[in-house]
């Protein structure tokens, strides 16, 4: 072996495990989540990147968000993911294909694309909705996928769409025509009271700021009867909110599908329905994504250092994943 491919060699090798390194690093400091990782551990995890959890604690311990918190977490979800949505070269978009959908969908036996799965998750919230008629929002609406699905039910003078990015409400006015999209915030909405009949969120409440906050602005601009249905993501930890920039502070955390429930019926909701949806949701995504990019890998498509990177960021991600649930409740 000469010289430089020695160094090739070790350079593979330090990328790799950099990769790895960097995964894990993420979720590092809340022992059960590396438990999650390796199943049982005699490594002092309690101590490591222990100063790490200590300013998280601290974080958590501080009174609620200001409003300048809020301003900077709006930022920081819109340069995220405007970046992750719209990046041709990143790594979302080799995942996702030609769709412009961006959650995790949900999975049947059936389901063979992500594309297909997105939409059956729209689907499945849809059918909570008894009578689709009157007004109808669709909260953090994405790239407007998800308000063009809604036309095939309601009328696009009937359909309104918000987000705090410009540049996805752009692209939903382009996949929605005539839809009424604007830039605003859930938790601060500038409706009138009792304007809508039912409400859609898909995958965007463990950004808010709080959901707590966003149940409330949904039940006040919801008419008496209307219906707010939505998908969401737990985390395992309160940490995990204040680990990445894109999502809120711990004070947006909830433990458990119960005290979800809970949350929804204490600002006034009714008729609430919490179910953890996690094999129809994040299992099925997690393992459609594991065989599609080894696919790619055995096609050449893909180099080993990709692999590595995708597959690590799955693997930590579902260490920090709790229930992933779909909801309903009525006004």
């Amino acid at each position: 072996m000469t010289h430089d491919d020695t160094t090739k060699k070790e350079q593979l090798k330090a990328r790799l495990f950099d990769d790895i390194a960097k995964h894990i690093d993420t979720i590092g400091y809340v022992p059960k989540d590396i438990d999650a990782l390796i199943g049982s551990t005699n490594i002092d995890v309690q101590s490591w990147r222990h100063r790490d959890l200590q300013q998280h604690e601290g974080r958590q311990a501080n009174d609620a968000p200001s409003t300048d918190d809020k301003d900077a977490i709006a930022a920081s979800v819109n340069r995220y993911y405007d970046k992750a949505f719209f990046d041709p070269t990143g790594m979302m978009l080799r995942l996702v294909g030609d769709s412009d959908f961006r959650n995790l969908g949900y999975w049947t036996t059936e389901t063979t694309t992500l594309h297909q799965a997105s939409e059956q998750l729209q689907d499945e919230l849809l059918a909570m909705i008894p009578v689709k008629k009157g007004r109808i929002l669709d909260v953090a609406c994405g790239m407007g996928a998800s308000a063009r699905r809604l036309l095939a039910h309601y009328p696009a003078a009937h359909v309104w769409a918000i987000n705090i990015s410009q540049k996805q409400i752009e692209s939903t006015q382009a996949k929605a025509p005539g839809c009424h999209a604007q830039v605003m915030n859930a938790v601060e909405m500038t409706f009138e009271d009792n304007f809508f009949n039912a409400i859609l969120c898909i995958e965007a409440a463990f950004h808010f700021e709080t959901r707590r906050d966003f149940f409330a602005e949904s039940h006040r601009v919801l008419q008496p009867g209307g219906h707010l249905v939505l998908s969401d993501v737990l985390f395992t930890s309160a940490h995990r909110h204040t680990q990445f920039p894109p999502f809120s502070s711990a004070f947006n955390h909830v433990e458990t599908v119960e005290a979800y429930a809970e949350q929804l019926k204490e600002v006034g909701f009714h008729d609430v329905d919490v179910q953890d949806a996690s094999d129809r949701i994040w299992r099925s995504h997690f393992l459609y994504i594991v065989n599609l990019v080894h696919q790619d890998f055995y096609d050449g498509k893909m180099s080993v250092v990709e692999l590595t990177d995708i597959l690590w960021h799955f693997y930590a991600l579902n260490a920090v994943t709790g229930p992933c649930i779909l909801a309903s409740a009525r006004k």
